[in-house]
């Protein structure tokens, strides 16, 4: 298979395969330089086509028809809404250069004699003229709901081959042109969308939309439909860059609201052809202008593809199942390889998935928490979409089994499927094609993410331990090179020591060289607010003459934004605050800007804004304090390696790296200090509190009641938190 035309949908930011909230603001300089560059061929794929792009700036969502409409339709804002958030999300664009994907799929649904008999008996086909029998001028259909024709045309193939599924309705037609189908609960409430036509489905991976508070229940949504066809009549073919976006908006709620899918493809009719568009996580390819008419075959394979009961093939992962009542899922099950590989059956502990991307295009991230059937342990299962030539996640777990502090790997499945098998590719199809492996691995779970903690102590033991474990993974030569708030979670209820922090998500992690070297730094590896100066900075090396390196020192100064993002957003008790100006400024300022202000910070960083430091006890300042100033002197020798001469790079790099023990260990004391003092103060504090409970006599009267929301001025601390206490579930 080949294809004529290559696009993408969105500028190039960072590549896909590195999914953060965040994203590095570069000079267009920069971007015009990352963009044009000679690259690898996986990389070449992040070229913006800008014609797709203008076309698709003006692209309004449209359906002309007047029969009546029982909902307002979504407004044009809220359309120019939904194309911010899913053109960021498409990734690479292949047109295909003929039909042989389109007629390649489904054959084992319904053989070609099968299709012929139903062609013949069918009252919606013409077999002496060979079409459909739809008028050959489409305008005669515009002062009607010309839809009908359509839906039962589409009605009568899933009739004949899907009798029972029709009968029981688990399969169903739904004219949905006038019906607005809600998006995810994440995204405004004034999202909405109206498929023209979908296949309503019934079944272990559907069930009906959730709604917000005040909404009437809906009977269909995303979450229960198969399918969906759109259908343009009324001016001829529309440009593809709009069927293309309508597609788009379609496929990604159907990725969010149906947490197993694996692909989603829609089916655009435009006059008298179709084109088929197949999403998944290596982008979107669509197929040229297809004449349904003339090839009928081709056209009720796909009607059959999209509406078969088999759940495998409309694009679902069977492997996670649910039971459901009243078409609700109450409760699910997860299969995979066990470590004896065998197959193990996990009861799902929540019907939802614990955290998934919204991405179409990337690594689909997403985690479920199951129980182990026999020891009742609760684990993490992380199904992700890993890049063909990346080395797997499972590949770093298994370096780090053993080793406290870092994330453990209890199994994992290594290839579960390819993209290119989803898109009939072969070995030697389509150099522009980025192939992507399902991955799925069983992990032990571990408490909420960081920001989650509820005391200083707890804090500082986690992100102690988080270190430690990041030196212990060091010393065995893999380098983790993505420390963000995001990838750091608390330790279990009474964990022991060196397991109170533990360092998860190893996607980025890589093994270093012979010389002792990990790979060159590449800004985009991580999230701005969290990355080391240098590595900021690397966004303006253009094709340095010496590589300079990620290494422990990069990460290192990750953990040190860490602790900075939670004491300038948070107070001890972990209550957030309005985020701080200064992280603004990290997380929205360019690379080179953020990296002078982070040395701006290194340097200057014992002023701290009175209401921020009256937030936190005095041994969590002296540990934030003696952590940056550590840092100051070792960021500014890797800085100086850009403006030394060449031959000394070499020397100065691995200086720093031979002394990493011991900048390990510093920073491990600095904490352990740090803890001991909050540990004191604890004990020092209920001494002072059991000694004044001691001399109350019997003849003290209680103090009067008061709400339990309230404390009295002498039972306020040091890091008593200057706004109210919010709901921590939703610090995240």
């Amino acid at each position: 298979m080949t294809e004529s035309k290559f696009f993408v949908a969105v500028s190039d930011p960072a590549d896909p395969e590195f999914e953060h909230d965040h994203v590095v603001v570069c000079p267009p300089s920069v971007v015009s330089h990352h963009l044009t560059s000679p690259r690898p061929a996986s990389q070449t794929l992040l070229r913006c086509n800008l014609v797709l792009l203008n076309s698709l700036s003006s692209f309004t969502m449209h359906t002309r028809s007047s029969s009546k409409r029982t909902q307002p339709t979504p407004s044009d804002q809220s359309i120019e809404e939904q194309k911010k958030l899913v053109l960021p999300e498409l990734g690479p664009v292949i047109e295909l250069e003929n039909h042989s994907f389109a007629r390649s799929l489904y054959h084992h649904l319904a053989s070609d004699s099968a299709i012929d008999n139903f062609l013949k008996t069918s009252r919606f086909y013409s077999l002496p003229e060979r079409r459909w029998k739809l008028p050959q001028n489409y305008t005669k259909l515009l002062d009607t709901n010309f839809y009908t024709p359509f839906r039962n045309i589409v009605s009568s193939v899933v009739r004949r081959f899907w009798g029972d599924a029709a009968r029981q309705r688990s399969r169903e037609v739904v004219d949905t042109h006038a019906t607005n189908l809600q998006h995810s609960m994440a995204d405004p409430p004034a999202h909405a969308s109206r498929p023209s036509l979908v296949i309503k489905a019934k079944g272990p991976s559907f069930q009906l939309p959730r709604i917000r508070n005040g909404e009437p229940p809906a009977k269909i949504g995303f979450s229960n439909i198969a399918a969906c066809i759109e259908i343009h009549i009324d001016d001829g073919e529309r440009p593809i860059s709009e069927q293309l976006a309508r597609a788009a908006i379609y496929a990604r709620q159907l990725f969010i609201q149906q947490p197993n899918r694996r692909f989603v493809r829609v089916i655009v009719i435009t006059g008298h052809y179709l084109r088929l568009f197949h999403f998944d996580r290596s982008g979107a390819q669509y197929t040229p202008p297809l004449d349904f008419n003339d090839d009928a075959h081709t056209f009720v394979r796909l009607i059959l593809g999209l509406s078969s009961p088999n759940e495998v093939d409309i694009g679902l992962d069977t492997s996670i199942q649910w039971r459901v009542e009243n078409e609700r899922k109450v409760s699910g099950s997860l299969t995979t390889r066990a470590a004896d590989n065998t197959d193990k059956v996990y009861p799902l502990v929540y019907v939802n998935p614990f955290f998934n991307r919204f991405h179409i295009y990337g690594r689909g991230t997403t985690c479920w928490i199951v129980s182990d059937p026999e020891s009742g342990e609760t684990l993490l299962v992380k199904d992700a979409w890993r890049s063909d030539d990346r080395t797997a996640e499972y590949v770093r777990l298994q370096h780090a089994l053993g080793v406290p502090g870092v994330a453990q790997m209890v199994s994992c499945e290594p290839d579960r499927g390819q993209i290119k098998a989803l898109r009939s590719f072969g070995q030697d199809d389509s150099i522009h094609f980025e192939n992507r492996v399902d991955t799925r691995v069983v992990m032990k779970c571990y408490a909420h993410s960081l920001v989650h903690f509820t005391s200083a102590k707890q804090l500082l033991c986690a992100l102690r331990d988080a270190i430690a474990g990041h030196q212990n993974l060091f010393k065995k030569g893999t380098l983790h090179r993505d420390v963000s708030i995001h990838n750091i979670v608390l330790g279990t209820l009474g964990a022991k020591p060196g397991e109170r922090g533990i360092l998860i998500d190893l996607d980025m992690a890589t093994r270093c060289d012979e010389a002792g070297f990990h790979p060159d730094l590449d800004w985009r590896i991580g999230a701005p607010l969290f990355q080391s100066i240098m590595l900021l900075y690397s966004v303006d090396l253009e094709e340095p003459e010496q590589p300079i390196p990620h290494d422990h020192l990069d990460d290192l100064e990750s953990f040190l934004y860490v602790l900075t993002y939670i004491v300038y957003h948070y107070d001890c008790h972990g209550v957030s605050h309005p985020m701080d100006k200064l992280l603004k400024q990290w997380e929205t300022s360019t690379a080179t800007r953020a990296a002078e202000s982070k040395e701006v910070f290194l340097v200057r960083g014992g002023f701290m804004p009175k209401t921020i430091a009256s937030r936190w006890p005095k041994a969590s300042l002296d540990v934030f304090s003696g952590f940056r100033e550590f840092l100051l002197p070792l960021s500014q020798e890797k800085v100086s390696v850009m403006s030394i001469d060449l031959e000394d790079v070499p020397g100065t790099l691995r200086r720093l790296a031979s002394n990493a023990d011991q900048h390990y260990d510093e920073i491990i004391r600095i904490f352990d200090t740090g803890i001991e003092a909050l540990e004191k103060f604890d004990n020092d504090d209920h001494t002072l509190k059991a000694s004044s409970t001691n001399s109350v006599t019997s003849s003290v009267r209680p103090p009067p009641q008061r709400s339990p929301l309230k404390r009295t001025r002498e039972e306020e601390t040091d890091c008593q938190p200057a706004a109210k206490r919010s709901n921590l579930s939703a610090q995240a």
